[in-house]
């Protein structure tokens, strides 16, 4: 049967015996993994993660999506996403892990979603470099940890200020590699906002409309936004996360169909079926029985 909690872990929970910090972490990948042993099930976090694998392979799944695990890679999660891990014993490399709370203090004029690796609707969540770009890397990471280790007066904002930096360094070699999608900065607002509306009322509103209400702009043009720079369709964003959180639902907790169907909004459980079937090409119970094992 599928766990019965899908766990969710604060930041708090990451505290080894010398991290006191409520709201930034950072360690090395290998001494994280074996201190904690319980991450390596699908789990959630409420924080943000950058991850530098230096050395080490395996799979790492996010939100049903699995990627490779390599050497010479850097992975971006955001608050909320479901993830898990099957990795070699020899991976290694940096974790740091940091609220948006902990990074606006020092930063209130910037918005975390600016940074492209942390953009869901318009980019992936992994970064291929160099290994020149390594380097350069984790000697941001040692400072870190070096100022984490002190006990010196300002570290919070020390530590923020070498946060900013590696965020920094890491959009610049992602704009190298001509990752960026070109969106016009009004346009990108409206997607970052729209992304944000969708996470806040996807199971209760439903129609096009009344995102475009609250962005402030016409059912036509949000389409427009949305076909021109992602190739999809307001409609199908909004469907899109339904979808994922059924999955997320169907796999991680004991919820029948039919009350995953109502947690959602949909009452009429027959059309919830169809509808989930469209999307994934599985009924719900079929989805919950290929993936239970995970």
């Amino acid at each position: 049967m599928p766990k019965k909690h899908l766990p969710f872990y604060q930041i708090q929970d990451f505290n080894a015996q010398d991290q006191k910090e409520k709201y930034f972490y950072i360690s090395t990948f290998a001494d994280h993994l074996q201190e904690h042993l319980f991450i390596r099930e699908p789990h959630k976090h409420n924080f943000f993660i950058i991850l530098l694998i230096t050395q080490g392979n395996g799979i790492h799944t996010i939100d049903f999506k699995t990627y490779k695990v390599k050497p010479n890679m850097v992975f971006f999660m955001v608050p909320g996403q479901v993830h898990s891990w099957e990795l070699s014993e020899d991976a290694d490399g940096f974790v740091i892990f940091f609220t948006p709370e902990f990074y606006l203090k020092e930063f209130p004029h910037r918005k975390l979603s600016n940074f492209p690796f942390f953009n869901a609707l318009l980019h992936i969540p992994i970064l291929f470099i160099s290994p020149a770009d390594e380097s350069s890397l984790i000697s941001i990471f040692q400072t870190l940890q070096m100022e984490q280790a002190n006990q010196e007066i300002m570290r919070n904002e020390m530590l923020s200020c070498y946060l900013d930096v590696m965020l920094i360094q890491l959009t610049r070699i992602y704009k190298m590699q001509g990752k960026e999608i070109e969106v016009q900065a009004g346009e990108f607002s409206i997607l970052q906002n729209f992304e944000n509306l969708i996470e806040q009322h996807y199971k209760e509103h439903q129609p096009v409309s009344f995102y475009a209400d609250k962005l402030h702009v016409t059912v036509k043009h949000l389409g427009e936004i949305c076909k021109e720079s992602l190739v999809k369709t307001s409609k199908e964003l909004i469907l899109e996360r339904i979808v994922l959180e059924a999955q997320r639902l169907l796999v991680h907790s004991e919820l029948t169909s039919s009350q995953i169907a109502a947690e959602l909004g949909y009452f009429d459980n027959t059309y919830f079926f169809r509808f989930f079937k469209k999307h994934t090409g599985y009924t719900p119970e079929q989805f919950r029985n290929m993936n239970k094992a995970s």
